[in-house]
């Protein structure tokens, strides 16, 4: 099933978009927290990197959420998508060329907001068009190609981060995001004929629903594990950055290793969610107990690097759980909620340890405590899930001719029209059948034959017309 994957488009397109932004954003995050240190102390650095700037990546996400839930044609649209990426260029000329401290924590800010903005569009894009199987997978790919990419290219050229030099990798990474955005429209949530309202999957029978008492149930005790593992992670994720800056280690080396974790937590995450989320809570451990350590430990690079694969499962699991919950009840708006909820919980979490102080001891303790209602909610949420409806489960309904034909092109994106020759190869028909009911010309239909097979990974006509009849 991994090959067939690789093999269809929606998969391999949305991988490449997503892997484009997160190395996009991983760059602006590193040449702004370089720069920072030209104008501030490493206590300002860390409350404005990890705290003020997730904090506008939230509020981005939660205004993507609401655009996308009242005006669904202006957030999931290509121009609107297109316009946020080229509004960024005049945003990083400013931050790397102006070296001005207050000028610069302004334009974090106002990138943050735009980050939250196109990574919830990325999100709903996946939700919309990559298998729920496969979820994992492609989040965890692409992310790890911003994390291990964000290194190749400071071990390429060392000073970039900071120089003139970064804004034109910049540039060339959003050239090729907006070429994605606008070759690729049928891989696209809008713009497909007759479906105004974006949702090319709405008119499948959901997996989950989330209208019932226990699809609610489920969603807000997912919501509050998350909202209890984010400030976990942020105090492991500090208590690396603070035993790197002691011993002065290389961050982006360090961080590199954070691919690896991402890549595993996705394949474990799609094979089984239960482990994956058991896999996570235990993950969390580690980075805690790092703080203990590290002074008497000879491997402590070693151990920082195992720390960055270990939280890579955290970041799969907020962002794929609820991509696949959004997949599977038709609720597409609900594909960054994890991440959303992640944000500003992270931000909370930091600007209050940074406030009030907090040594080792106190962020042991803290995290403890955490542990204690994470667990039992995780499971009482996996109860929920594995637990049969009280209401029995009414029998199968036979989809109509309208309804399959509706499901299979949302499963696959396909356009209207070859929507409608999928459904004639279903029933065996020639090319010159389909021309001539049609009445376009043969080389027409061969083509539009040529982008189902490439669209759905099938090799031949006989394989649609099974996977369509099923």
């Amino acid at each position: 099933m991994k090959a067939v994957i690789f093999k269809n488009k929606n998969f391999i397109i949305c991988c490449a978009i997503i892997a484009a932004v997160y190395l996009l954003d991983s760059l602006l995050f590193f040449s702004q927290l370089y720069l920072m240190y030209d104008f501030f102390s490493s206590e300002t650095i860390s409350a404005v990197s990890t705290g003020w700037a997730y904090l506008a990546q939230g509020v981005g996400l939660v205004l993507f959420m609401f655009l996308y839930k009242t005006r669904s044609h202006l957030s999931a649209c290509r121009g609107f998508q297109v316009g946020l990426f080229l509004t960024e260029v005049p945003v990083i000329i400013l931050s790397i060329l102006v070296h001005d401290g207050v000028l610069l924590m302004f334009m974090i800010i106002i990138l943050n907001i735009i980050i939250g903005l196109h990574t919830g569009f990325t999100f709903t894009l996946a939700a919309a068009h990559v298998p729920s199987s496969h979820l994992g997978l492609c989040y965890g790919l692409a992310y790890a190609v911003g994390a291990f990419g964000t290194w190749l290219i400071s071990v390429i050229n060392g000073g970039v981060m900071t120089s003139y030099r970064i804004i034109f990798v910049d540039c060339v990474l959003i050239s090729l995001i907006v070429v994605f955005i606008l070759m690729y429209k049928d891989a696209f949530i809008i713009e497909r004929e007759g479906e105004p309202d974006g949702t090319d999957v709405a008119s499948q029978k959901p997996e989950l629903s989330l209208d019932t008492v226990k699809g609610r149930k489920i969603l807000i005790l997912l919501c509050i594990v998350i909202a209890i593992m984010a400030p976990i992670s942020s105090i492991g994720t500090n208590n690396n950055l603070y035993v790197e800056y002691c011993l002065k280690l290389d961050l982006l080396a360090q961080r590199s290793f954070y691919a690896v974790g991402l890549i595993a937590a996705g394949l474990i995450f799609d094979k089984n969610r239960l482990t994956g989320g058991i896999c996570t809570i235990v993950s969390l451990i580690y980075p805690i107990v790092l703080i203990m350590i590290y002074r008497e430990s000879g491997l402590v690079t070693l151990v920082i690097g195992l720390s960055y694969v270990i939280l890579g499962f955290f970041a799969v699991y907020r962002a794929a759980s609820f991509m696949t919950l959004a997949s599977e009840s038709r609720k597409l708006q609900l594909a960054p909620l994890g991440l959303a909820i992640s944000r500003l919980c992270e931000a909370v979490a930091v600007l209050a340890i940074i406030e009030t102080g907090c040594d080792e001891l106190v962020s042991v303790i803290i995290v403890s405590v955490l542990f204690i209602p994470l667990v039992i909610l995780f499971f009482l949420m996996v109860k929920e899930q594995y637990t049969p409806s009280d209401t029995p489960a009414e029998a199968p309904k036979e989809l109509s001719a309208e309804e399959r034909r509706a499901a299979f092109a949302g499963m696959y994106g396909l356009t209207r029209r070859e929507e409608e020759i999928a459904m004639f190869l279903s029933e065996g028909r020639s090319n010159g059948e389909i021309a001539e009911t049609l009445q376009l010309s043969e080389n027409t239909v061969r083509f539009h034959v040529s982008n189902i097979l490439k669209k759905t990974g099938m090799k031949d006509r006989n394989e649609v017309s099974r996977a369509y009849r099923q």
